[in-house]
């Protein structure tokens, strides 16, 4: 009872607490994270559990010199969620007009997050009065979240890809060409397999993120350095026949800080390129230096010139990933503006993209943008205005292939089933196509032959074809012939060539190969025998066959030897 009483006689301490207890569910916006950028956040309480939630967008730095449509990154984290909270987001002064499903990571304690994933398909947004608007429920035992327009990317997680490549083989070097403003690395990896010498090689470069937050382009790299380092035969030939370098971030200060498009000192270093030369912003330098030392010049050449430049953004208002192709101009001339290129790349170009297309189920789904290079402010009008259009480039004295530099991007919207949401997977798995389209623009294939060694103890042949298959496979067809009729005929598949000979009564045979495997198979009444033997795409195999017979009488036959060798 006094306890009762207590209560009662102080109900305005009641209300208090009541009250406090409410304040303490209140959700809170933070947005100091690396990464993250807000120029504000408001929380209104609604009805019951519901909060409307207004995020005023930054301008990259906090510059609001810079234009309004580059205002298009926003990225926080909201605490304090109490147990079903439904989030009315307001997403204030956006410089982007398409409706994009949000992402989100999820935490139970408020300290560890999983991996963002996109919302519900119902967040969907909408723009009205000015405002991106979208609602999400919080699930069963989440208390915090980060909320971002799209999949982002860190300097941590690049950092973690680079030390996950050291010791790897097929890495020979992680360099650093220079320096941010605010001190941070733009490495370049290069992978090769440095067991082939490197004269015959084709130098390929690729760098992402010049615009930090279009980040399509990093899940891109990460894809294709997994599937570098993987085994995979396609990868492994490649890697002997080409030098990769690939810059996985060439904007970290723009990352870092959050930026969509500029790096730290609120410069869009894409259009530096017009004058690279005259450019102060350590990210071109950086790049510009390593790139004019790949290539030399029109009247020195460098040892294996960059051959391929691919040039990595993502962009919006536009459903699925797509090129900019530029247009032929066979009447180019230096110092020409809004003029295109050559048509010897124009050509190459399109070489590129269908190639690209047929590998890639969601680069199929796009389309291809024309340019005429404008003002020449990208990296693509230096390569082709600095060296494949310079008289002694192409021509004599020293007939270099043209330089296929060109624009990919990604988009933020559908995967390749064209109806749910894209992901980060889905930009991995292009970065793999990639690679195989890389493989098909340098014209490789893997090749595989046969060759015969040894005698046949009496007339029993094994003769053997390749036939290629589409996953780069072959189906060898094996033939025996000069065998016993209606007998029987082992094919035995070994790893080495040896000359084992065989017991009594059958001394005068022998075998070419040490048994791994065998399989059994009926001649007809002619002796003859068909067989069809998968070869898989393995770098690097070699088998070795032989045939051996026997009729009813238990007389044995052994055929000559046959090595089926894939050539990468």
């Amino acid at each position: 009872m006094p306890l009762v009483h207590a209560v009662w006689s102080r109900p305005l301490g009641a209300s208090l607490l009541i009250a406090s207890a409410l304040a303490a569910q209140t959700p809170v916006v933070t947005y100091a994270g690396e990464n993250m950028r807000l120029a504000s956040a408001n929380v209104a309480s609604g009805s019951g559990n519901s909060w409307t939630l207004t995020l005023q967008m930054s301008d990259d730095n906090g510059n609001t010199s810079l234009p309004n449509s580059w205002r298009r990154w926003w990225h926080c984290e909201v605490g304090n969620l109490a147990a079903g909270a439904t989030l009315n987001f307001r997403i204030s002064s956006p410089g982007y007009t398409d409706a994009i499903v949000p992402v989100w990571a999820l935490s139970t304690d408020g300290i560890n997050f999983g991996n963002y994933e996109r919302m519900p398909a119902s967040s969907s947004p909408i723009t009205q009065g000015g405002q991106e608007r979208f609602t999400v429920q919080a699930p069963a035992g989440v208390v915090a979240m980060r909320v971002a327009k799209y999949f982002p990317y860190t300097v941590t997680r690049k950092n973690e890809l680079l030390a996950s490549l050291s010791g790897e083989p097929r890495v020979r070097s992680i360099v650093s060409l220079g320096n941010s403003l605010q001190g941070r690395p733009i490495e370049k990896i290069e992978l090769t397999d440095s067991g082939v010498p490197d004269a015959q090689k084709q130098r390929i470069w690729i760098h992402a993120g010049v615009h930090p937050a279009e980040t399509t382009s990093y899940f891109l790299v990460e894809g294709l350095l997994d599937w570098l380092t993987s085994g995979d035969a396609y990868a492994e030939l490649l890697l002997d026949n080409a030098l990769i370098e690939i810059v996985p971030m060439a904007n970290p200060d723009g990352v870092f800080l959050g930026n969509y498009r500029t790096n730290a000192n609120s410069v869009e270093i894409e259009s530096q390129w017009s004058a690279p030369y005259n450019s102060s912003q350590p990210e071109v330098i950086a790049l510009r230096t390593a790139i004019e030392g790949y290539m030399g010049t029109a009247a020195n050449p460098a040892s294996n010139p960059i051959r391929i430049l691919l040039n990595l953004h993502s962009s919006h208002n536009v459903s699925f990933p797509f090129h900019f192709q530029h247009v032929s101009n066979s009447s180019w001339s230096p110092g020409c503006t809004n003029c295109g290129v050559l048509p010897i790349v124009n050509q190459t170009e399109g070489q590129w993209i269908s190639n690209f297309v047929a590998r890639s189920p969601l680069v199929n789904l796009g389309s291809t943008a024309s340019s005429s290079l404008g003002s020449r402010p990208f990296v693509e009008s230096m390569c082709h205005d600095r060296w494949t259009a310079v008289n002694g480039w192409l021509n004599a004295p020293n007939f270099e292939q043209p330089v296929m530099a060109i624009t990919f991007e990604g988009t933020y919207g559908r995967g390749p089933d064209g109806v749910t949401w894209n992901t980060e997977a889905d930009y991995r798995q292009v970065g793999e196509d990639m690679g195989l389209a890389l493989f098909d623009q340098l014209g490789l294939g893997l090749t595989a032959s046969t060759s015969t060694y040894g005698m046949p103890c009496s007339s029993v042949t094994l003769g053997a074809s390749l036939v290629p298959q589409p996953d780069g496979s072959h189906m060898a067809s094996l033939v025996i012939f000069g065998g016993p009729s209606s007998g029987v005929a082992v094919l035995v598949v070994g790893n080495s060539q040896v000359v084992v000979p065989l017991p009594q009564p059958w001394a005068n045979c022998a075998l070419l190969t040490p048994p791994a495997a065998t399989a059994v198979l009926l001649l007809s009444p002619g002796g003859v025998g068909f067989m069809l033997l998968p070869v898989p795409a393995l770098p690097g195999l070699v088998a070795y066959l032989q045939a051996v017979s026997l009729d009813v009488a238990l007389n044995l036959d052994a055929s000559n030897g046959v090595a089926i060798q894939n050539n990468y």
